[in-house]
């Protein structure tokens, strides 16, 4: 298990409806197991995955799971052994290579296999994991990970798992590493007769099994994250809907919920068709029209596995007329699937971008006011007390509080207002999309394609609102007289190279304009006689601001 609870999103959920908790702000020390976690060793490196194939029996009567899993790799660097990743709490019966059972050593959640011959650049390989136990029961999914074994209000078992941040080797053996995805995956799960097991991808194959339990094959024809892969099992009903996408094509909507919530759930999932034609025309198409949009219910509040995200925020509209985890959640299927992090420290990939989603979503339903409204409802709840960005190659999840989510979202919108150029702004989305599309990548990458996009050196920028901490704070001195408004200021708080605008209007709207620097500028500016505040315009971007007299 995760040595450490992962706060920041316990806390996410309670900011939605409360204000924010306190924070700590030291980092834990990290040792080898966070290395082995979340670093490409050798072991790791040595190969590049192709292919799962997860068969797993699912009884949630007594809370148990076995099968196996079928790992196929193609050799990068030549290599005895490599290392899969299995919690411990998992017993291992036997690891397969070309019907002979491998030697291996465990080592806490790590396994480390011993190939029957060594692995070259090039090679094809295929070894499978046969394991049994009880997985990882989940104290508040989806904050701390871990299997849900609940039942519906009508007593039936109802199951699901989510597992970001604690990862996907707390279920089914893997290299779990998000810089590492296999092109497609296979996913069977049998489950007591007349329940329905749904997975990520397409129903292949659905079959009664003499034991009483029945088969289901899911088929995933697309690159995906560990992490994104999911079960759940319930009574459920199921609907598809057709919808159009913008070249005539036909995606299939399909949803799984609990049967007593059918009708509900036709009429509430309505707004997806409306949400999937402003994404469509914000970042491109749907990225998996061949595995289908799933929305399926689940017991807890919502994940954004790959074509089959979870569901469970009761059927009501908390962001205005829209739901917030069909949008934000949905949103993840280009921010998060599509497009996704190498490492966690860089999760603000998926979801600085999936909640400035939102915001692009209010505004284009609505207008800009509006917009700008939803994100003052969210900047109370940023912390500015860790960077966004972590430290690379210990699985970091360790923010306090949901900078990742409101700051970022608030850094973007800031972002946008200094480029000043809404068409180039717009079109920066749909560049990231075709660019990146189906591809894992750094913060590095993001951001040296958003400089080159825009033709400048951005840095400056994301150093301040993602490495670092602090709020740029801009200090100001006024001197008002008659008609002329005298000015000192300067930037704290940030780097020497910050230097974004910032703008005030006078009593008559006019705007002035202010290029701060690290350093003390003076100004004098006319403005109308007997004015005697200038207005801050703070909706554009995410500082602070700090009147001192005698500024020096």
């Amino acid at each position: 298990m995760s040595r450490r609870v992962f706060l920041w999103r316990l806390f996410f959920a309670l900011s939605i409806l409360s204000s924010s908790l306190s924070a700590q702000t030291t980092l834990p020390v990290y040792d080898r197991y966070d290395s082995l976690r979340g670093a490409l060793n050798p072991l790791r490196s040595c190969y590049d995955v192709s292919y799962y194939n997860l068969n797993l029996q699912i009884n949630p009567a007594d809370s148990s799971v076995k099968g196996f899993n079928e790992i196929r790799f193609s050799g990068i660097n030549t290599s005895e052994k490599i290392q899969v990743d299995l919690f411990s709490i998992w017993n291992i019966d036997s690891i397969v290579q070309e019907h002979q059972s491998l030697t291996y050593k465990r080592d806490s959640d790590f396994v480390f296999i011993q190939l029957t011959t060594p692995l070259h650049k090039s090679d094809q390989k295929s070894i499978t994991v046969y394991y049994h136990g009880h997985p990882v029961v989940a104290k508040k999914a989806p904050w701390d990970g871990g299997f849900v074994w609940s039942k519906d209000s009508l007593g039936n078992y109802w199951t699901g798992v989510a597992c970001e941040g604690m990862g996907a080797s707390s279920w089914w053996p893997c290299k779990d590493h998000l810089g590492d995805e296999p092109d497609s995956m296979d996913m069977t799960f049998d489950v007591p007769q007349s329940y329905t097991a749904v997975g990520n991808g397409r129903l292949v194959k659905q079959i009664d099994l003499p034991n009483k339990f029945t088969r289901f094959q899911w088929h995933v024809s697309y690159p995906i994250n560990n992490y994104n892969v999911t079960v759940n099992i319930a009574k459920y009903a199921s609907f598809t809907e057709k919808h159009t996408l913008k070249d005539g094509s036909q995606l299939d909507l399909q949803y799984y919920v609990l049967s007593y919530n059918l009708d509900k759930a036709k009429k509430h999932f309505q707004q997806v068709h409306k949400m999937m034609d402003i994404y469509e025309t914000l970042f491109s198409a749907y990225p998996f029209p061949r595995d289908s949009y799933k929305m399926v219910e689940t017991p807890y509040w919502g994940m954004e596995h790959q074509s089959a995200i979870s569901y469970g925020n009761n059927y009501k509209n908390d962001v205005i007329d829209w739901d917030y985890i069909i949008i934000h959640e949905s949103a993840h299927e280009w921010w998060g699937n599509n497009v996704s992090c190498k490492d966690h420290a860089d999760m603000w990939i998926h979801e600085s971008f999936a909640t400035y989603t939102e915001v692009l979503l209010v505004e284009a339903t609505y207008n800009y006011e509006t917009a700008i409204k939803y994100l003052y409802y969210q900047r109370p709840r940023i912390d500015n007390v860790v960077p966004i960005i972590g430290p690379q190659n210990v699985n970091y999840q360790d923010w306090v509080g949901s900078d990742m989510y409101y700051k970022g979202a608030w850094a973007l919108h800031t972002l946008r207002h200094y480029i000043n150029n809404d068409k180039l702004w717009y079109g920066l989305f749909l560049a990231i999309q075709k660019r990146f599309a189906l591809q894992t990548i750094t913060s590095a990458d993001l951001i040296h394609f958003i400089s080159d996009y825009f033709k400048q050196d951005l840095s400056w920028f994301f150093n301040q609102y993602f490495y670092k901490k602090d709020l740029p704070v801009l200090q100001i001195e006024w001197t008002l007289t008659k008609n002329k408004a005298k000015v000192k200021y300067k930037w704290a708080n940030c780097g020497d190279d910050f230097k974004l605008p910032v703008y005030f209007i006078d009593c008559d709207k006019q705007t002035l304009t202010l290029h701060p620097k690290g350093k003390l500028t003076k100004q004098t500016f006319k403005i109308k006689e007997g004015c005697t505040k200038l207005e801050f315009l703070d909706y554009y971007y995410y500082v602070d601001q700090e009147e001192v007299k005698g500024l020096k």
